[in-house]
């Protein structure tokens, strides 16, 4: 069963700061957020369920909070999207913990002292392999960036969560049969497609011996039919044509050969990293200097190119690690439907900036259409007078 670990917030966050909060994993979205938040009413709403709710200024207060445990190690000019970044994780924890937690109440599971204890075992045994390890759960929960209390509150939560999850979405399919399908059809189908070296090599001459024979004048148009037939390489169904470049653009084997070797000829095999090519060289494009202010250009050449791997066989999977391993995944999709499911049936509500968080609504079921009479067997019915 996925187990969602202390999911508080303000971990997250605080793994956010030590290094995940740059450009690429704040989104542009998140900035629209913190500029939508700007100069709202802390009192305001950002999320309610059912009779529970989240102010902006909880919200603020908790990023204030985080930023203050570890602000150095954010970039100045990244403060926004860190900001934005942690007020959606805020948000999504308190939406998933408030649903989550109704649930497993209305459902009569709670957690126990064993429970507890054992989670807690578990986070120990996790802690010690640190260099500075806790020597206690108080002192785990002591160096929350929102306090001993949140900490706490965040860990029983989570434990009450998995208990939940366990119980109501567990997945019990058998994957054994897909699993044997998985290699009979896919891996091993797979392998059996790959080229050891030798056989790459093979190939490749084949190919070679067969434009030897062609005449010189259908040389290239024969070369762009073996290409399109035999190329590995996404060029292939352009002929194997790589357009224009400059030296070092190309790893140093094929690019040595391309520029060496006349135009229309074609080369001896070339082994690369890929693997083994044929190199026809098209185009001899010279340098340009720069000359008036305009940038100069690098000489280039034009080629085309045969590729075929040479490639390691890699070790077939044991059915049992698969199925294993696809067990795991439908673990993961069981729990993500069932929250998804839980919030939509909680119906919250959210601000306009963070209206994002939240599932699209459930689709109405379609309603069971009757059967209708037969003619024959139906009873008519009396008309009142």
């Amino acid at each position: 069963m996925a187990k969602i670990h202390m999911m508080g917030a303000a971990l997250v966050a605080a793994a956010v700061v030590t290094g995940c909060c740059d450009k690429k994993e704040c989104a542009p979205e998140a900035e629209k957020s913190v500029e939508a938040a700007a100069a709202k009413d802390p009192n305001e709403s950002v999320l309610t369920i059912g009779d529970k709710k989240l102010t902006r200024g909880e919200v603020d207060a908790d990023i204030a909070k985080i930023l203050a445990s570890g602000a150095k190690q954010i970039p100045a000019e990244q403060i926004e999207q860190a900001k934005a970044y942690y007020a959606e994780q805020i948000v999504q924890e308190f939406l998933v913990n408030t649903v989550l937690s109704d649930k497993a109440a209305k459902l009569g599971i709670s957690c126990t002292d064993e429970d507890l204890k054992a989670r807690g075992d578990e986070l120990m045994e996790v802690a010690k392999q640190r260099p500075d390890a806790p020597k206690s759960l108080d002192e785990i929960f002591a160096k929350h960036p929102l306090g001993k209390e949140r900490a706490l509150e965040s860990f029983k939560t989570s434990v009450l969560i998995d208990k939940l999850l366990k119980a109501e979405a567990t997945d019990t399919t058998d994957y054994t049969a897909k699993a044997k399908e998985i290699i009979d059809n896919i891996v091993k189908k797979n392998e059996s497609l790959k080229n050891s070296d030798a056989e790459a090599l093979a190939k490749i001459k084949e190919l070679k011996a067969e434009l030897d024979k062609t005449p010189d004048a259908e040389k290239a148009a024969k070369f762009a039919e073996l290409a399109k037939n035999n190329s590995a390489c996404p060029s292939g169904q352009s002929g194997g044509d790589l357009g224009a470049f400059a030296h070092g653009q190309m790893v140093p084997e094929f690019d040595e050969v391309s520029f060496k070797q006349e135009v229309g000829q074609i080369s001896e095999p070339v082994k690369t990293r890929f693997g083994y090519h044929l190199i026809l060289t098209t185009k001899k494009i010279p340098a340009v200097e720069a000359k008036d202010g305009v940038a100069g250009e690098p000489e280039k050449v034009q080629a085309s190119h045969i590729l075929i791997k040479a490639e390691q066989p890699q070790e077939v999977p044991e059915v049992e690690k698969l199925v294993e391993y696809l067990k795991r995944s439908g673990e993961r999709n069981a729990v993500n439907t069932y929250i998804i499911k839980a919030i939509q049936e909680a119906k919250p509500t959210a601000s306009e900036d963070f209206q994002k968080i939240l599932p699209p609504p459930a689709e109405p079921e379609a309603p069971v259409e009757k059967p209708a009479e037969n003619a024959e067997t139906a009873v008519e019915k009396p008309v009142e007078k």
